[in-house]
C-alpha cells in the first residue's frame, strides 16, 4: 500500500509532468519519464543519460519515447529515486543516492575498502547478483552502472591532510561515509546534490566528498581546497519499474538494455578522463590541490576498517556474506 502522503506526492508530481508534456510531441505509442539526480546538463553523467533517453527513441522507431528530467525539476528527493521508480511515479531513473532503499549496495562504498579500479571491478561482479536481488524486492530492474572517479574531499577551509577534516562539516553521499567522517572528528552532513550550492554558501557545510566530475567540477567556484585521497568509488544504477518494462514487448526490452549498455562505459570513461585535466584546472584557478599525504592511506584505513565488519552485521546475513567474499576477493 502507498500511504497517503506518497500518493499525495505521487499527484503533484503527476500533475508536473502532465504540464512538461504539454509542449512535447503526442508521435510515440509509449511515453515514460526518466529522472537523474544531476542538477547541471553540461556533466557527464547527465550527458550519457541523455544520450540513453534519445537512443531508445531512435532505436525503438518512436515507440517508446523517454523524457529526461533533470535533478530539482520534480518533487523528488535525491534519496527517493527508487522509491518513486518502484511507485511508478516516474518509469526510469538515475540513482546514485539508494543506500537508503537498497543497504547491501553500501558495500562497494564502504570507505578505504577498495582502492584501485581493477579491485572494484573485482567487488562490482560479486555485488552485481546481491544488487540485482535487493532491487528485485523493490520492483525495481537494474539495467546498467556507470561509475565515478575516486571521491575525494573539498572544502572552503584548509584541508591537506586527513588531519584537517576534524572540526569540518562534510557533505557525504552516504551513511558510511558519514562514518568515516565522525571518526576522523568531523560532522558529516546529508544533503542533495540540488542543495549544496546554498549550503556552501550559507556555511551550513564547510565541504563536500565528491568527485572531480561531479560535485568537484559544479561547486568549484565555492571550494578553495582539494585533498586528493580517495575515499571510496561512487556507483550510480540506471533503474526501470519492473512492470512497465515487463509490458513491453521482447523486442522493446532488448533495445532499451542495449541503450543502456552502450552508454554505461562511456559516462565512466568520459569521467575518468576528465579527472586529472580538471585537477590541473581547479590548481591554475586558485584551488589549493594536495596529492596524498605518506601515510593517510594507513591513518584512513585503520580509523575505519573496524567499521566494515560492524555496518555488515547491521545490514543483515546477505550484507555480511557479500562483504566476506569481497574481503576475500580483494585480500583485506
Amino acid at each position: 500500500m502507498i500511504s497517503t502522503s506518497r500518493r499525495q506526492l505521487a499527484g503533484v508530481i503527476a500533475g508536473a509532468l502532465a504540464l512538461a508534456g504539454l509542449a512535447a510531441p503526442a508521435a510515440a505509442a509509449e511515453k515514460w519519464d526518466l529522472y537523474i539526480y544531476n542538477p547541471v546538463a553540461t556533466v557527464a553523467a547527465a550527458k550519457g543519460m541523455s544520450a540513453v533517453a534519445a537512443q531508445i527513441e531512435k532505436d525503438t522507431g518512436g515507440e517508446l519515447s523517454v523524457r529526461l528530467h533533470l535533478g530539482g525539476s520534480l518533487p523528488i528527493n535525491t534519496t527517493t529515486i527508487t522509491q518513486a521508480v518502484s511507485d511508478d511515479v516516474v518509469q526510469m531513473g538515475d540513482d546514485g543516492y539508494f543506500l537508503g532503499n537498497v543497504p547491501i549496495g553500501g558495500v562497494l562504498r564502504l570507505p578505504m575498502l577498495i582502492r584501485f579500479l581493477d579491485e572494484y571491478k573485482k567487488a562490482a561482479d560479486i555485488m552485481a547478483p546481491y544488487l540485482e536481488k535487493a532491487f528485485e524486492k523493490k520492483g525495481v530492474l537494474v539495467l546498467g552502472q556507470y561509475l565515478y572517479p575516486y571521491q575525494v574531499a573539498f572544502s572552503s577551509k584548509k584541508l591537506t591532510s586527513l588531519a584537517d577534516v576534524k572540526g569540518q562539516k562534510i557533505r557525504v553521499t552516504s551513511p558510511e561515509q558519514g562514518e568515516f567522517i565522525k571518526r576522523l572528528g568531523g560532522v558529516p552532513v546529508t544533503l542533495g546534490a540540488p542543495e549544496v550550492p546554498s549550503a556552501l554558501d550559507r556555511s551550513i557545510v564547510d565541504g563536500v566528498l565528491t568527485a572531480n566530475t561531479g560535485g568537484g567540477n559544479t561547486w568549484k567556484d565555492l571550494l578553495k581546497f582539494n585533498y586528493r585521497l580517495g575515499i571510496n568509488y561512487f556507483n550510480s544504477v540506471v533503474i526501470v519499474n519492473k512492470e512497465r518494462f515487463n509490458k513491453l514487448s521482447p523486442e522493446i526490452q532488448a533495445k532499451v538494455r542495449k541503450a543502456v549498455a552502450d552508454n554505461m562505459p562511456l559516462i565512466t570513461k568520459a569521467m575518468a578522463d576528465e579527472e586529472d585535466n580538471l585537477s590541473k584546472k581547479f590548481a591554475e584557478g586558485g584551488m589549493t590541490v594536495t596529492e596524498q599525504q605518506p601515510g593517510d592511506l594507513d591513518v584512513g584505513t585503520k580509523a575505519i576498517s573496524a567499521y566494515w565488519d560492524e555496518w555488515a552485521k547491521s545490514k543483515g546475513p546477505d550484507a555480511a556474506a557479500a562483504l566476506k567474499q569481497v574481503r576475500t576477493a580483494l585480500g583485506r
